[in-house]
C-alpha cells in the first residue's frame, strides 16, 4: 500500500505539469506569409523543427548572428536570402530592442 501513494503522487504531478502554461500562446502552427518563408522552410527546416525556430524571440541583430552561426555550420544561403530571412525572422519572431 505504501508504494501506491508515491506512484499516484508522481502521476498527479506529471498530469499537472502537462497542463502548465496551457493558456500561454505557443508558436504558430503554420509559418506566416512573407518572402522569407520559403527560405526558412528550405534552409532552416532541414535541420531544425519549426517550433525550435518560431518559439524564439530575437532582435534583427540577434537573428543575423544566428544566421551567421548556421552559415558557419554549413547552411547554404545567398547574400540576398540572408537579408530576406533575417528581416522575416525579426518581423515575425522578433523582440523589441530596449535600452
Amino acid at each position: 500500500m505504501r508504494r501506491v501513494a508515491p506512484a499516484l503522487t508522481a502521476a498527479a504531478l506529471l498530469a499537472l505539469a502537462g497542463t502548465a502554461g496551457a493558456d500561454e500562446p505557443g508558436p504558430p502552427q503554420e509559418l506566416p506569409a512573407g518572402a522569407g518563408r520559403p527560405i526558412l522552410e528550405r534552409a532552416c527546416a532541414q535541420c531544425h523543427a519549426l517550433e525550435v525556430i518560431t518559439r524564439q524571440r530575437r532582435t534583427l541583430a540577434q537573428w543575423d548572428g544566428t544566421i551567421d552561426m548556421m552559415l558557419a555550420k554549413g547552411a547554404k544561403l545567398s547574400d540576398e536570402e540572408i537579408d530576406v530571412l533575417a528581416a522575416y525572422l525579426a518581423e515575425h519572431f522578433g523582440r523589441a530592442v530596449t535600452n
